[in-house]
């Protein structure tokens, strides 16, 4: 009788150990990502979740999604999120490109953006998500077709990348205009735009300080 309450004994604590190994999550494993963020560095093959500006807009640091292109899918992660008082600013990633692109800097004219260095103010460093470890500048925006000539360099500018890599299913860009660094030889003291509404790169306006301003870093 006792050898057999022994083994039953036995067999009741062999069960228990099993149960809690069983509980137990396994070391190494990373708890504290939510939905959507990749467990690894490859983020293009980690999430499937499709981009919506409304989802990112509310989306914390590392949250990852997909956008549909015309040369397959982009994947876009949110690189830092600022909380303050008045607003809460939100920094992205294209990951495709290396493109980081700030939240929303306000409107200014293609001059005052040049010539304040308005993507170094230390002003905008929120929108900028406090991130120091890239260098911040103004977007170009020169269209396709003069790649290689009047002085473009020789490669997408950084809205027709943006544009080709989805950026208008990530962000809530509300139809507005954004200055570009990139001015036109079409008129004087006017440049480059990007037409958020249609994906568009225009020229022959400088914004008259009613252009809205994201800045990009790399």
């Amino acid at each position: 009788m006792k050898i057999t309450s022994i083994l039953i004994g036995i067999l009741f604590a062999a069960a228990a150990v099993l149960l809690a190994q069983a509980l137990t999550p396994t070391r190494g494993a990373d708890l504290s990502r939510s939905p959507g963020e990749p467990s690894s560095g490859n983020a293009a093959t980690s999430t499937k979740e499709t981009c919506d500006p409304q989802a990112v807009a509310k989306a914390l640091k590392g949250y990852t999604c997909m956008t549909k292109t015309k040369s397959g899918s982009v994947a876009w992660r949110v690189e830092a999120v600022i909380l303050t008082e008045s607003r809460t600013f939100r920094v992205v990633k294209d990951i495709k490109s290396g493109l980081y692109v700030s939240d929303d800097m306000g409107k200014h004219s293609h001059e005052a953006a040049k010539k304040e260095n308005l993507c170094q103010s230390p002003d905008y460093s929120n929108q900028r998500g406090n991130l120091t470890s890239v260098t911040w500048r103004l977007p170009s925006g020169y269209p396709r077709s003069l790649n290689g000539k009047k002085n473009f360099p020789n490669q997408d500018s950084d809205f027709v990348t943006l544009e080709d890599d989805g950026i208008r299913q990530v962000l809530p860009l509300a139809s507005k205009w954004f200055v570009s660094s990139s001015e036109s030889a079409s008129e004087d003291f006017s440049s480059y735009g990007f037409d958020s509404e249609f994906g568009g790169i225009d020229s022959g306006c400088n914004g008259n300080g009613m252009a809205s301003l994201r800045c990009v870093a790399q």
